[in-house]
Order: C-alpha cells, then structure tokens, then sequence
C-alpha cells in the first residue's frame, strides 16, 4: 500500500477497528511505521454522517478526515460507503484499484492470484468486478 499510495493516512477510528479482535490486518497495521493516525478534527460531522447513512464509525471518520485533508484518495470497499463518498465528490479507490495500480506500476506481477487468495479468505468480490479486473490487468 505505500508502495502504490505512498502516504497512508488513516483516522484513530479506523486503527480501533483494525487493530482490535481478529481482523486479519491486526499486526500489520500496528508494526506499520508508514502509517499515519490522524484525528479528526470535526467529529460532529462523523456523528451526523453516520446517523444519516448507517455507515460504519471508520467509513464515516474516514470520509470525514478525507475531506478535512483534502485527501487525493479515499479506499473504500464498502458499496454502500463508496456511494456516500462518490456523493461527497471524493476521489474513491477500492483495495481491487490499489491492486491494478500495483500491478501497472510493475510492484505486483498479476492480481488474479490475489483476487483469488482474497476470495479464498472470504472478501467479496463481484464476478462482473473480477472480469473487468482481469480485463483491465490483461490477465
């Protein structure tokens, strides 16, 4: 991810909710040093954003500090999320995008067998998402 993003900021809402439990991303994400935790600043804004589309704490302050930022990317993979974010006019990547990115920048050589690992672990990926995916990476 900083290979293809470079700076990775994310806000403490977000860190909770991947560092607590048995998110798979646990301690990768507390030994990333690359990692930057960010408050928000205006967290009555997280609050009304979640009232108002029933979004996750960490999609909303996500979107939130995307905006105070002015962030050139926001990953989201929700669908739900990503519609309000579109809606909010800022620039969505989903972790199949970060994936392509990888692989025309030269740092992954396929995403296929990624995609498939994903799936095999159980993150959803449409067919019509992995078709294209495939198509646009010439796979």
């Amino acid at each position: 991810m900083r290979d293809v993003f470079g700076e990775i900021v994310i806000p403490q809402e977000v860190y909770d909710e991947v560092t607590t439990g048995t998110h798979p991303a646990v301690e990768l994400v507390k030994s990333a040093t690359w990692i930057e935790i960010r408050a928000v600043m205006d967290t009555q804004k997280v609050s009304a954003l979640q009232n108002a589309n029933e979004l996750d704490l960490g999609e909303c302050a996500a979107m939130i500090l995307a905006e105070e930022l002015g962030a050139g990317q926001i990953l989201i993979d929700d669908l739900e999320a990503r519609k309000v974010a579109i809606s909010r006019n800022l620039p969505v990547i989903g972790t199949v995008g970060a994936l392509l990115l990888a692989k025309q920048r030269g740092l992954i050589p396929t995403v296929k067998e990624i995609m498939d690992d994903m799936i095999a672990q159980g993150k959803r990926i449409s067919q019509q998402l992995y078709s294209q995916a495939l198509a646009f990476a010439k796979e």
